[in-house]
């Protein structure tokens, strides 16, 4: 009778969980590189885009102020082209432009535009193919 009732009892042996556990290991071990190389490159991208969003400013700020080519541009003058309470509005206020890793983007002059900082740039070697088609004219 003890028996019978053993049987019928359904269940997993360990040798049966193990393998369960080290085919999810393995799948694991499969995806988590390929999500990080894609997390590096859209913070590459978002860093890129910011660049784009602080050379529209630029040019903003040069056609309302009538500016010409070879007169400086500083972070505080182009706060308020910057969406309020962004990360760009906010570290335009401390005089300077931070891209998501915390080095600064290079603004000079309204002809040169903003160039993104090599620790940047040099930071995402081993996710973008091509360096000077990805970041283009701000590549520094």
């Amino acid at each position: 009778m003890l028996q019978n009732i053993r049987k019928s009892r359904g269940g997993f042996t360990l040798v049966e969980i193990m393998i369960v556990v080290a085919i999810i290991a393995l799948l694991a071990a499969i995806a988590v590189p390929g999500f990080l190389r894609s997390r590096k490159r859209s913070q590459a991208t978002a860093i890129l885009n910011d660049a784009r969003i602080i050379d529209g400013a630029i040019d903003q700020y040069a056609i309302e102020n009538n500016q010409i080519g070879a007169a400086t541009v500083t972070a505080s003058q182009l706060k308020g082209f910057f969406k309020p309470n962004s990360r760009l509005y906010n570290s335009a206020g401390s005089g300077v432009l931070n891209d998501i890793l915390g080095n600064a983007y290079t603004t000079s002059t309204f002809d040169k535009g903003v160039k993104v900082n090599t620790a940047t740039t040099s930071n995402f070697i081993d996710v973008i193919d091509n360096s000077a088609s990805f970041w283009g004219a701000y590549l520094q």
